[in-house]
């Protein structure tokens, strides 16, 4: 699977960053591990996609990289 390679490039940037606000406000346990924390780090890690992509490998399993992947795609 190329769920560990997917990249937030700065053309996929902002349809990467609303998929994972929407899922931070529409799921309080989202992401399952320590979800108070993860939105915390989001909220100062949002800014650029690089720090996104952080982020993304530290708090979503691999089911959540390919809905964000998913998500991207078919923001194009």
């Amino acid at each position: 699977m190329a769920t560990r390679n997917t990249r937030i490039t700065e053309s996929s940037y902002e349809a990467a960053r609303e998929y994972l606000q929407r899922q931070l406000e529409a799921h309080s346990w989202w992401p399952t591990e320590q979800p108070g924390v993860a939105r915390q780090e989001f909220k100062l890690m949002q800014g650029d996609a690089r720090a996104l992509n952080v982020w993304c490998k530290k708090w979503l399993d691999s089911g959540q990289m390919r809905q964000l992947a998913k998500a991207m795609q078919n923001h194009d």
